[in-house]
């Protein structure tokens, strides 16, 4: 497994940068018309609807991705057998998908590919650190109102029982 560092061009569809970058070289089965055994979605932005690349959808069992085992739900694909995919529309990247299993695209019985991941790692701690901004929040908004009960008492003000 290769890392690779994406230049500021190549942050796609995650700015926040948590993504590693990582090359499979996937033998495909026997029976080309098999192929890579994925289905593939393509991602738009909510904001102007620009194309945001091509992830996997679905990985099919049987099929050389899962015979494979390393490309996961969820990675974007970069480049398929050195060709780029950054840049295209989603429509242009899943026709170098298709292009590169044909017979013709595809000589070698392999695929090469180089995907984007989200590290869990990453998204554990973001989860947590939601968790913990939403205690603080909570434990804020708490000592704000002890603070202003404690300040009434202070004041004389009574604490009313409330009718059951």
């Amino acid at each position: 497994m290769q890392t690779l560092t994406p230049s500021d061009d190549d942050l796609v569809a995650s700015p926040d940068g948590a993504q590693d970058f990582m090359t499979f070289e996937i033998p495909l089965n026997d029976s080309g018309s098999a192929g890579l055994g994925v289905s593939v979605k393509g991602n738009r932005s909510k904001e102007n609807h620009a194309d945001l690349g091509i992830f996997v959808k679905s990985i099919i069992n049987g099929g050389a991705a899962s015979k494979d085992g390393r490309l996961r739900v969820n990675d974007q694909l970069i480049a398929v057998n050195g060709e780029s995919l950054l840049g295209m529309t989603n429509q242009e990247a899943m026709e170098a998908l298709r292009t590169s299993m044909s017979v013709e695209g595809n000589k070698r019985g392999m695929i090469q590919l180089v995907v984007a991941r989200r590290l869990a790692r990453f998204m554990e701690v973001r989860a947590r650190n939601t968790y913990y901004k939403i205690m603080f929040l909570l434990i804020r908004y708490l000592m704000a109102v002890l603070i202003s009960v404690i300040h009434g008492f202070q004041n004389g003000d009574k604490l009313e029982q409330l009718p059951m």
